[in-house]
């Protein structure tokens, strides 16, 4: 059976490294995974530097990169027959979409051409009646978590979807100290200062300049030495906004624009706390990899992120936009090491049971195997 997982490859995310862990359990089962690549960029590294194979297809305009309805079909159609010629001169069984802009490119060609056409949501959908079409360019849709799932289009018959959590290698754990030295030498923090961190995107949705005004406010009241590293990447006009505020609140010195990182793992095992501040993330990947490392989570109430942390058990939650709330929950962590000792084990737990790689490749595979039975 031959799965083809197309990417577009401007990026590396959540959605990347989900596909990784199930492209690892693959490999020991009777199934050939296929990754095609639009664009060469940070997704082409990855595999490079994981000695994946890949194929390029030069793709002028995906569908979806433009909202306009006529602008998608004439992607759609544009892109048809080098899509649905590729799939048929290499007899693929099934086609495994990941991205919006891919599953509105790739779905019809696969569709036309014979193949299985798997929807992967990773994203809460509108409540646009244009998306019920959907069902007629999908076999089946799989989504990351309840929030995605039931934001669904209702025309979606429940035979045709599956709410599947992402995977997580829970096994793979960094010694805390040697994380900790490895980030300060590469980043030059302070080596006696409580590291809070951001990793993800640098997107307005993401809300991080709500977190850093925080971090600002805190540390203006408090005596500890604290430092704040944003670990990521957005485009300029975002990024520079980010980096005068820091200016503008004084804090400089104390915040770190790390970037892009490969190994976002490691880094997470590093922080003393991590902070997730959006109330809009449908799933929330990090705070699960903070889970299986150890590390103390504060996140914003809202989305995927009220569905992973039981607050008060396995992390902490506060309200959307509410500094006041921020700073109380911060100081729960901060002053009280047992009970911040006792969370990170119950969220470890927690992860280990219901994140893994292994039971997440089972229910894809189960799709997988369906598909052709059908």
């Amino acid at each position: 059976m031959k799965v083809l997982f197309p990417f577009v490859g401007d990026s590396v995310g959540g959605s990347h490294r989900s596909i990784l862990e199930l492209y690892d359990a693959l490999n020991s089962s009777a199934i050939t995974p296929i990754f095609v690549l639009h664009e060469i960029g940070p997704l082409s590294s990855l595999l490079d530097s994981l000695n994946i194979q890949y194929e390029y297809i030069f793709i002028k305009n995906l569908a979806g990169e433009s909202p306009y309805i006529p602008k998608i079909i004439f992607s759609i159609v544009f892109n048809f027959f080098k899509l649905n010629k590729f799939i048929r001169k290499n007899k693929i069984d099934i086609v495994h979409g990941n991205d919006l802009r891919i599953n509105l490119t790739w779905s019809l060609p696969a569709r036309l051409s014979g193949a299985f056409y798997l929807w992967h949501q990773r994203a809460v959908m509108s409540s646009s009646v244009l998306w019920k079409t959907s069902t007629l360019m999908a076999d089946y849709f799989v989504a990351i978590s309840e929030c995605v799932y039931n934001s669904l289009p209702s025309n979606i018959p429940k035979s045709k979807k599956k709410l599947i959590l992402n995977p997580f290698d829970t096994r793979k754990t960094y010694e805390i100290k040697d994380s900790r030295r490895w980030v300060n030498s590469i980043y030059s923090i302070p080596k006696n200062s409580i590291l809070l961190g951001y990793i993800g995107r640098l997107v307005d949705w993401k809300n991080i300049d709500f977190l850093i005004s925080c971090f600002a406010k805190y540390t203006k009241k408090s005596s500890l030495h604290l430092h704040l590293i944003i670990v990521g990447v957005g485009n300029d006009k975002y990024t520079n906004n980010l980096r005068r505020l820091v200016c503008k609140l004084g804090v400089n010195s104390m915040v770190t624009f790390a970037g892009f990182n490969y190994d976002p793992s490691r880094v997470i095992s590093a922080f003393d706390l991590m902070v997730a501040p959006s109330d809009k993330e449908p799933f929330g990947r990090t705070l699960v990899e903070a889970m299986i490392q150890n590390t103390p989570i504060l996140a914003a109430k809202g989305g995927g992120h009220s569905e992973i942390i039981d607050n008060g058990v396995s992390g902490r939650l506060y309200e959307h936009n509410n500094i006041d709330d921020f700073i109380s929950q911060f100081n729960l962590y901060i002053n009280n090491s047992k009970y911040t000792h006792k969370i990170i084990n119950n969220a470890n737990t927690i992860a280990k049971l219901k994140y893994s790689s292994h039971s997440h490749a089972e229910s894809i595979v189960c799709i997988y195997r369906q598909s052709i039975i059908t």
